[in-house]
């Protein structure tokens, strides 16, 4: 009976054809809310300021899942070499018009399976609010892998994920569970889907995982890089901040 219920555990995890699918739907998703989306993320969060200390002036900087651009916000005091990727076509449109600088390049992520930059190549990769968003333990991993072989040695990751085991956001975790045990979820045991809603009144569904800080940080060590900050901020966000040795 125990090994039957592990086995089916196991085949309940997420299969590459349903993260393709969800992974499109959030694409779809996002380009419907880009606009409102945008006007609510104009700034930065004041509790990730720190975060900034790990660009410097002339450095390569890749943000993977960059929305609106607003990072730029944070390191702007720095002269960079800026290149933002996104999954919606409508948040790339509304970055590239923001900023017209030919040191920013801002561009639609194509690809899951392989990056279009060659090894080493930029000195800190930050990822803000993206990686929740990626279905399947699988693809979390192949991405954390392809942004330690982009990153330059003795470069920095910097990872931010939401925090979602608060009071808030704890009945969309148990209503996933509750389906799973049902056998009515195709989304992995700790997933959740959470609204959002534009300025028309439609809502969109939005994939999260929700990461525990030792999952975050597991998931990078396993890339290849090595600790250099690991916590959780404010209650609020998880954050990974590694090194490329």
């Amino acid at each position: 009976m125990i090994a039957n219920f592990i086995k089916l555990s196991y085949d309940l995890f997420m299969n590459k054809a349903e993260a393709i699918k969800i992974l499109l739907e959030t694409e779809e998703g996002y380009d419907r809310i880009a606009e409102k989306f945008s006007e609510t993320r104009k700034h930065f969060w004041e509790d990730l300021d720190f975060i900034k200390q790990y660009a410097g002036s002339g450095d390569k900087i890749l943000d993977y899942g960059c929305g609106n651009g607003r990072l730029l916000e944070l390191l702007g005091e720095k002269t960079i070499d800026y290149t933002g990727l996104d999954l919606s076509s409508k948040m790339v449109n509304i970055a590239k018009g923001k900023y017209r600088d030919p040191m920013v390049k801002i561009r639609k992520i194509t690809s899951f399976d392989s990056l279009t930059f060659p090894g080493n190549f930029f000195n800190a990769v930050y990822s803000i609010a993206v990686f929740h968003h990626l279905p399947s333990r699988a693809l979390r991993k192949k991405v954390a892998k392809e942004l330690y072989r982009v990153t330059a040695p003795g470069g920095y990751v910097i990872v931010a994920v939401w925090n979602l085991w608060q009071k808030k956001y704890m009945r969309n975790i148990m209503i996933n569970w509750a389906n799973k045990i049902i056998l009515k979820s195709r989304l992995d045991w700790n997933d959740c889907w959470i609204n959002f809603k534009d300025n028309k009144g439609n809502v969109f569904n939005r994939y999260h995982h929700a990461f525990r800080k030792g999952e975050l940080k597991n998931i990078f060590l396993e890339a290849g890089f090595t600790e250099e900050r690991s916590e959780v901020i404010n209650r609020k966000n998880i954050i990974f901040i590694g090194r490329k040795k």
